[in-house]
């Protein structure tokens, strides 16, 4: 009589038991050194459209002169990212699967099926592509193969914390909040490398959402709403370095520029931008928007952020002083910032505007339905509207 055969669900059972033989054993055997080194070219960002930083900025001079290089459709809505590793656009579809996009033609490279969910995005970190959905957490090499699953650790989102927990990958570990709080995790293998830890011992739980690294620092915020502080986290062993007074918000999104960490969010009463120093969490300023702010580009000492009361605002980094505001506007749904370029996702197209300024510069009209993600490699910029990715090409202005 020959064996039973495994279904997949008991093979990937079967493997996570292991990890956790693994994890128990805690041999260099079964999980890789600590290691969150956050290298990112312009070409592969470890992020949608930004580095670990969250600042979204791209370190290239860009340009105003955008064509459509070309366009292409999907059997279903497009996932709320778009990431980028070598030369392909990943993208994932609802109820569909993950697609792996050349970025020369559109043309498709691979295709995986991880049983992906609606609206949770995918991030890269160290060959890596994380990809949450509502049947746990996935990891997939960059050609699509399946790594390493972890059940239970399902409907997270790369975004901001708000209602689900966020993950952040930095190098080749993963930072994320497990049943015992805020967590790293080795790219790899996904064995633990430590739980958090407040000052006291304790563990760090609802008010350590993992939202940006920088200099061996992890910057974490509440989520599930309501009022919670900002975090500082010692990357490389979990320890609480410092904590913020609570805040009110509903959904928080961080940033990190210099020694001035922003945070921005939605809040009952509208929205607001706060600027704390990265060394103890001391309050430098802050500033109130009448709806809720989008995630800000941070450059040369500028805070640019929109707001849903159909705004651009910006802000000195140092100070506060509002520099510029733009009424009136389309609607924007994200922001992008190369060094002398702003470019903004709105319902009617792609933006280029003077940072400086706000003054719009450029107008390139796009077809498709609601904006869901934006960002910049190889020249490009790519931007998803519903079921459909649209690739332009950015022309230098030298």
């Amino acid at each position: 009589m020959s064996p039973p055969r495994l279904s997949r669900r008991g093979l990937l059972a079967g493997g996570v038991g292991a990890l956790a033989g693994g994890q128990l054993l805690r041999s260099d055997v079964f999980r890789g050194a600590f290691d969150a080194d956050p290298s990112v070219s312009t070409d592969e960002w470890l992020l949608p459209g930004r580095s670990p930083a969250r600042r979204n900025h791209v370190p290239v001079t860009g340009g105003t002169e955008l064509s459509l290089a070309w366009e292409r459709s999907f059997d279903g809505g497009s996932g709320y990212r778009v990431v980028v590793a070598d030369g392909r656009a990943i993208v994932p579809v609802s109820d569909d699967g993950v697609y792996a996009v050349e970025l020369a033609d559109g043309s498709t490279a691979w295709r995986a099926r991880p049983r992906i969910a609606t609206g949770y995005g995918v991030a890269l970190g160290a060959g890596h592509l994380c990809c949450s959905t509502g049947d746990g957490f996935y990891v997939l090499g960059r050609g699509g193969n399946s790594k390493w699953w972890l059940p239970g650790y399902h409907y997270r989102t790369v975004e901001r914390a708000g209602f689900l927990s966020t993950f952040l990958p930095v190098g080749s570990t993963l930072f994320t909040v497990g049943r015992r709080g805020l967590e790293a995790r080795d790219m790899e293998t996904g064995l633990r490398h430590w739980v958090g830890e407040r000052a006291d011992g304790s563990r760090l739980r609802l008010a350590a959402n993992p939202l940006a690294f920088d200099d061996g620092t992890l910057y974490c915020a509440g989520g599930r709403y309501g009022t919670s502080p900002f975090v500082a986290v010692d990357a490389e062993d979990g320890t609480q370095q410092w904590t913020t007074a609570e805040f009110e918000y509903e959904s928080r999104h961080l940033a990190v520029d210099g020694d001035t960490l922003l945070a921005t969010g939605e809040t009952e009463d509208g929205g607001r931008i706060q600027a704390f120093a990265v060394d103890d969490g001391a309050l430098r300023w802050q500033q109130p928007t009448s709806t809720q702010p989008v995630d800000p580009t941070v450059a040369d000492d500028l805070v640019v952020c929109a707001s849903e009361g159909r705004r651009l605002h910006a802000f000195d980094r140092a100070t506060g002083e509002r520099r510029w505001t733009v009424d009136r506007q389309a609607g924007v749904h994200e922001l992008l910032r190369t060094d002398d370029h702003l470019y903004v996702h709105t319902p009617h197209g792609v933006e280029v505007r003077d940072p400086s300024t706000g003054d719009r510069r450029v107008r390139h009209e796009l077809a498709g339905s609601e904006p869901s993600g934006f960002a910049y490699a190889s020249d490009h910029l790519l931007a998803l509207r519903g079921d459909r990715l649209f690739a332009l090409e950015v022309t230098d202005d030298a």
